[in-house]
């Protein structure tokens, strides 16, 4: 893991490039907003935002989401595109070994992947396809199983080579979705490879793998170093590929694509991913 040493708040804002003191100030009037006291300092802000994240066990979807008036909603949504977690992110180049696909729930997954195949019919190349899932167990109402199954089954129908069989694990989503999803013959002939990241028993929970966990399970494989597109949709986009770059080679060159977010996507949730981003850049430089 590459580590740096903390000198000041400013530098801090020099070495992550993406906040500066103008949006610094956004992020000080958007905990104004919320009702979160801070003494304006980048380490209180940080601190601060740290309510925001999951508890122990929790999964995005059971987070309650804030009471907030719509006034409110309008003002915090300003200063979430101006810390650049709404908007589309594109690749800056056409040319890459590795496209990693990170783990979410299967709509997620397939948010992700259609962006993914967009990107190639924009001319996006890329050598291997990388799923980093893992052994989180589905939930039928989350994970959408039954449109994923009938999906399946509706492709064997026509002929296509597809396993209709009840996912279990998110593993096992990703494998059946990229089988049975529409996408382009080219890309759907390339290498792919699925890193069923385990779970592990912490504090009277099971923990799924994170992030930072998937890709520790895919580096024990030695892959060659090579450039790496991350697909991940926003507000998710920034806080993972912090974690990507601290924990990859640098001649892996990773840099992150995203969707727009979902206008559906709930207040709290761009607060727990701006919080898990924020959280990882303290990390990077302690």
């Amino acid at each position: 893991m590459h580590r740096h040493n903390r000198t000041s708040d400013s530098s801090l804002l020099d070495h992550a490039t993406v906040i500066n003191p103008v949006k610094l100030s956004d992020l000080a009037t958007l905990m104004d907003e919320v009702g979160i006291p801070h003494s304006y300092s980048l380490e209180s802000l940080i601190s601060a935002s740290q309510q925001w994240r999951r508890q122990p066990g929790q999964e995005r979807w059971e987070m309650q989401d804030l009471p907030l008036s719509a006034d409110q909603h309008e003002t915090i949504m300003d200063h979430l595109k101006t810390l650049d977690l709404v908007q589309e992110l594109l690749p800056s180049s056409t040319n890459y070994e590795y496209s990693l696909i990170l783990g979410a729930t299967v709509p997620g997954m397939e948010r992700r992947l259609n962006h993914l195949s967009r990107l190639w019919q924009e001319g996006v190349r890329f050598n291997k396809i990388i799923f980093l899932v893992g052994q989180r167990p589905l939930k039928e109402d989350i994970d959408n199983i039954d449109n994923l199954v009938t999906s399946g089954i509706g492709r064997q129908a026509q002929g296509k080579s597809a396993d209709a069989a009840r996912p279990i694990t998110e593993t096992e989503g990703a494998v059946q979705l990229f089988a049975t999803m529409k996408l382009p013959e080219e890309m759907k002939k390339l290498p792919v490879e699925f890193i069923d990241s385990p779970r592990v028993w912490k504090q009277r929970h099971w923990h799924r793998a994170n992030t930072r966990d998937t890709l520790i399970q895919w580096l024990k494989a030695s892959p060659a170093p090579g450039k790496t597109l991350v697909i991940s949709d926003q507000p998710h986009a920034h806080y993972q590929l912090e974690v990507v770059k601290q924990e990859l080679p640098e001649a892996f060159q990773p840099e992150v694509t995203a969707q727009t977010a979902d206008e559906q996507t709930r207040i709290i949730l761009y607060l727990d991913a701006l919080a898990l981003w924020l959280h990882n850049l303290r990390l990077r430089v302690n």
